[in-house]
């Protein structure tokens, strides 16, 4: 059975066309719109040179949606949703020719998915705030000492967040927002579960907030600072994505390290 992949944008950025072309023969090709967002709101002359990378044929790649659907799938169902690949947009497409032109436009409706995108993203930038307010509680000495100490701290919390089922009391204890289903009971829980994926995301992606910012995680941010917390989240959609999937493709550091230890049986592609 062809393996699928979970790209990243950092992988998209670091690869020849020739590569990826290359790797689209043996292997399905998985762009979430998390990375589809990235690429449209990247400045030129990036996003047309990310998109000459994709084969010019129907389908080039599987398109799967927000990671909030397979979460809440999981939520009605009381089931894991699998691989993001088994949820692919089933419809026949091609990539807008004109992607690949400097000059594109995001038309009307592009643009209102976008902001949705933005909405939730801003979303997402606020549970990792809260997480990382939390982070002495699980860790209270992580800046304790001389940086060598600290770094070596920090590499302790990593792996324990990423330990399997490390988090589940702190899961079982997790509030629904008002108006919302609970989410599925801590004993039908495990690392394949989305809902759980996500948690462990989240912490470290907390965990290296608290780290930059020496414990003082403010509760506003300058607009520069905001959008590299944007990023982040992005970057936390697409891996949570690929710990799912089984088999993630990034040149980035901080996100080949937490790879390992989420899933250190998965295939990584750099």
């Amino acid at each position: 059975m062809t393996r699928a992949i979970v790209l990243d944008k950092c992988f998209l950025q670091g690869t020849s066309a020739a590569q990826m072309r290359e790797l689209a023969t043996s292997h399905r090709l998985v762009v979430s719109d998390a990375l589809f967002y990235e690429l449209l709101t990247s400045d030129e002359p990036a996003r047309s040179r990310c998109f000459r990378k994709f084969t010019p044929v129907e389908n080039p790649v599987d398109l799967v949606s927000h990671i909030g659907l397979l979460m809440r799938l999981e939520i009605d169902t009381q089931k894991p949703s699998g691989p993001p690949s088994s949820h692919r947009e089933n419809w026949r497409f091609q990539f807008n020719p004109a992607l690949i032109t400097p000059d594109y436009q995001i038309p009307e409706a592009g643009l209102i998915a976008i902001e949705e995108h933005a909405t939730e993203l801003r979303s997402d930038v606020d549970s990792f705030v809260q997480r990382a307010k939390l982070l002495p509680t699980f860790f209270p000495d992580l800046l304790s000492g001389n940086q060598a100490n600290r770094d070596r701290l920090r590499t302790e919390a990593e792996g324990a967040i990423a330990a399997p089922g490390s988090l589940m009391e702190f899961y079982s204890n997790l509030e629904p927002p008002p108006g919302e289903k609970s989410l599925p009971p801590s004993h039908l829980v495990s690392e394949d579960w989305a809902v759980y994926r996500w948690l462990q995301v989240q912490m470290l992606f907390a965990l290296d907030l608290y780290v930059r910012y020496g414990g003082r995680v403010p509760d506003r941010f300058s607009e520069a600072v905001f959008e590299k917390m944007e990023h982040d989240a992005l970057d936390a959609q697409v891996l949570m994505l690929g710990c799912l999937e089984g088999a993630f493709a990034t040149k980035e550091k901080k996100l080949k390290r937490w790879w390992k230890l989420l899933c250190p049986r998965g295939h990584l592609y750099e």
